[in-house]
Order: C-alpha cells, then structure tokens, then sequence
C-alpha cells in the first residue's frame, strides 16, 4: 500500500514539473528549455488559466521545479526504455523452448529496472516536493485527484472497441 502510495505521488510529482515545463519555459539561460526540440510547442492553457495559477508558483519555484525535471528527465527515459527493451526480450523468451531459468532471470531483470525507475523517481519527487509550500502540495495532489477522478470516469464511459 506505501509503495502505491509512493508511485502514485511519484507520478504526480513528475506530471507537476512536466505541467511546468509546459506551461511557462524560462528564458533564463541557467534554466534549459525543456521543449527545445519538440515538434509541438506548449499549449497556452497552462500557463494563464491551467496549473501554474492554480498552484500559484513564484518564478524562482518554476525554475527550480524545471531544474529537477530536466536533472532527472534523461536518466528516466533510459530507464524506461531498458525496461520496454528488457520486457520485449521476456515475451520474446516466454514464446521460444528456451531453459525456464533464463526466463526467470530476464523477469528478475526487469523487476530490478522497475524498481531503479521507482526510486529514481521518488528521488526526484523528494526533490520537487522541497519546493512546493505545504499548502502547495495539499492543493496539488487535490487537483490530481481530480484528474484522476475525471480519467476513471472518462474510461468508465468509453466502449470496448475503443481500448483495442
């Protein structure tokens, strides 16, 4: 249940500095860009009227959470990625006539991977969470329940073809 818990605020953390990623980059040469590069540039929903307004950010609490962000965004990307690599190969495996104790190593690999990812992002979570106000956090993690809320909602009302 903790480790839930964690991940759940993990994940809400990390959507957090990539709502402030999007909603307003910082010119700041210190502070990277986040979405140099990207094809699609940041909608303005977010900076006027969405997340930033409602957690009612300083600047300097932006640029932090960006920081983090960007510290982070690497290493969780490569993690992922060996997880999905790491996850083909065991389906890959699970289909062959291959020895089951190298089945049981390529799933113990992956578990290892997932749990690198989780702690990297409870670190990183940690990390945000410094930032925020208390305040900031309580109405934070309301606003993802929300979302949260509304998401199961809007996959309760959708019909089976349409998860296929």
């Amino acid at each position: 249940m903790l480790l839930r818990r964690v991940s759940v605020l993990s994940l809400l953390l990390v959507s957090l500095a990539g709502f402030i990623s999007i909603s307003k980059p910082n010119s700041n040469a210190l502070t990277p860009n986040i979405w140099q590069g990207f094809e699609n540039p940041p909608s303005q929903k977010w900076g006027r009227h969405g997340l930033m307004d409602e957690l009612n950010l300083r600047q300097e609490q932006q640029q932090k959470l960006q920081l983090i962000q960007y510290r982070y965004k690497d290493k969780i990307e490569d993690l992922q990625e060996g997880i999905d690599r790491s996850n083909q190969e065991f389906r890959s495996l699970m289909i062959s006539n291959i020895d089951p104790g190298q089945i049981r190593n390529k799933h113990q690999e992956v578990q290892d991977l997932r749990q690198k990812l989780d702690k990297l992002r409870l670190e990183s979570m940690l990390e945000m969470r410094e930032v925020l106000t208390p305040n900031q956090r309580s109405q934070f993690a309301r606003m993802m329940a929300r979302r949260k809320d509304n998401f199961h909602k809007m996959s309760r009302d959708r019909s089976p073809e349409e998860f296929r």
